[in-house]
């Protein structure tokens, strides 16, 4: 075994894939920042989420290069707890780390796995917000038996859990013990190029939507918003994969009662590589968001000197302080309208100092050594 430490990540989804959002985008992050102080090797599926397609410019059921990263894409017929368990015995390493908490054969399976002895490394557990409420409310009672069940086991004693924030520690704690053994170490962001500026006039305002186009992220809330929006020129795209499509269809519908000083257009599916330059084109990210464990575009707008407008269900508070934007509480829809209103009515030299105040207050709350570091002790704990 190597110097360094090796970890072994299995993950649902990974690069070249992007529609499961923000957890593919933590562990590419990850992987790409720390590379020089651990050796990471990353099993997962060979298709994007939803998909029934493989990626096709990958190898699958081998391990490969993929932009610097060791991975191994299984195949559907290779997914499965016998071949699963060889592949993670077979491949040395000194820490597993999980990065979901209801994925059967990523780590469900390797928990009792790890409980029956047929695993020896340690586990490190990141449920990425999969513990709040708004994400246990999908199929409730499917999740809460699980839970139950593996309290009742003991299948989460020999782990030590992740949390990216205070909240999310919290809700480990209500959810799985008081005495639950827990490291709060946040996301890695994205490190952004130099910070470009949009024209902006008084009485206009360009916002963008990006996430994906479920109700969680609330893109029903901003358009309603938007239709109490008086004399002032907003354009509002919306990029993201539809992955409900009657949500989007309602959302299409209320969208076409929008006054005439509103245009609405949905745009289309960014991949990474194209959400900053796309950034650039617009004053301000817009999203209610129900709920956000980490929020990957807030982080990534913020960091390329974009105000946002968003909820104040995530991570990110005291933007208005901090010049760089707002979070807002969702029964606040007097304080949403308003927020647009002062970004609107904010001239070019205005609008310049939000941008970079909005770096300055992400770069802030974000240290990028401090969390390598943090991840260091985390995987040689």
């Amino acid at each position: 075994m190597s110097a360094k430490k090796t970890i072994l990540i299995l993950c649902d989804w990974f690069l070249p894939g992007f529609l499961a959002g923000g957890p593919i985008q933590s562990i590419a992050t990850l992987t790409k920042q720390l590379d020089k102080e651990l050796d990471f090797k990353i099993i997962t599926t060979d298709r994007d989420f939803k998909s029934n397609r493989a990626y096709g410019q990958v190898p699958i059921n081998s391990w490969t290069l993929f932009e610097g990263r060791h991975v191994f894409y299984v195949s559907p017929e290779n997914m499965n707890p016998a071949f699963i368990l060889a592949l993670i015995n077979t491949t040395p390493h000194d820490t597993l780390y999980l990065n979901s908490l209801f994925s059967k054969l990523f780590t469900i399976y390797p928990l009792k796995w790890k409980q029956q002895g047929r695993l020896r490394s340690s586990i490190v557990l990141a449920p990425r917000g999969m513990l709040r409420d708004g994400a246990l409310a999908v199929k409730p009672l499917k999740k809460q038996l699980f839970l139950m069940y593996a309290k009742l086991t003991g299948l989460f004693k020999q782990l030590h859990w992740q949390s990216t924030s205070a909240q999310e520690t919290a809700e480990i704690k209500k959810r799985i013990g008081a005495h639950t053994q827990v490291s709060q170490v946040s996301n890695l962001p994205a490190v952004a190029d130099e910070i470009t500026f949009t024209t902006k006039a008084e009485g206009a305002l360009r916002l963008c939507f990006i996430a994906r186009i479920v109700d969680i992220k609330n893109l029903l809330v901003a358009i309603e918003v938007l239709k109490e929006i008086k004399d002032v020129k907003i354009v509002f795209d919306v990029y993201g994969p539809k992955e409900d499509e009657a949500y989007y269809r309602l959302c299409e519908q209320h969208a076409s009662t929008l006054p005439a000083n509103v245009s609405f257009a949905y745009q289309s599916v960014l991949k990474p590589e194209a959400i900053a330059s796309t950034l650039n084109q617009y004053h301000a990210l817009f999203l209610p968001t129900q709920t956000e464990n980490f929020g990957h575009i807030i982080v990534e707008t913020l960091t390329n000197g974009r105000p946002v407008i968003i909820s104040d269900q995530t991570p990110w508070h005291g933007l208005e302080e901090a010049n760089a934007g707002f979070d807002i509480g969702l029964n606040n829809k007097v304080k949403f309208i308003e927020a647009i209103h002062i970004l609107a009515s904010t001239d070019q030299q205005v609008f310049n100092k939000k941008c970079m105040d909005s770096a300055a207050y992400i770069t802030k709350q974000l240290n990028l050594e401090d969390i390598k570091q943090q991840y260091i002790i985390l995987f040689n704990a």
